[in-house]
């Protein structure tokens, strides 16, 4: 199986601007690993992914941030990086 290619939404890219500089270096740390973790359960223990809705999934960039992305044709596209209570919120909007 080919590893996905990330693709960042312009959402994305801009809830990351209410990051913390450390948060925002994990949330890169997450991004190089997720491609070689996606799909393989026993591999991303430490990233917590998880499936929220039928098309969306969760995964953690350290112990306050989550980022929620979809699965598209190979792609993985991010579409929000917040934290616990920002994601529910929006999920529940969805």
């Amino acid at each position: 199986m080919a590893k996905p290619t990330i693709l960042l939404g312009s959402r994305f890219r801009g809830s990351l601007k209410n990051l913390s500089d450390a948060d925002f270096d994990r949330v890169e740390e997450a991004l190089r690993a997720i491609p070689d973790c996606f799909g393989h359960p026993h591999v991303h223990t430490g990233l917590s992914i998880r499936r929220l809705r039928k098309d969306v999934f969760e995964c953690r960039a350290g112990l306050k941030v989550r980022l929620l992305f979809r699965e598209k044709s190979g792609a993985l596209e991010f579409f929000f990086a917040g934290n616990h209570d920002e994601v529910r919120r929006l999920i529940r909007e969805l």
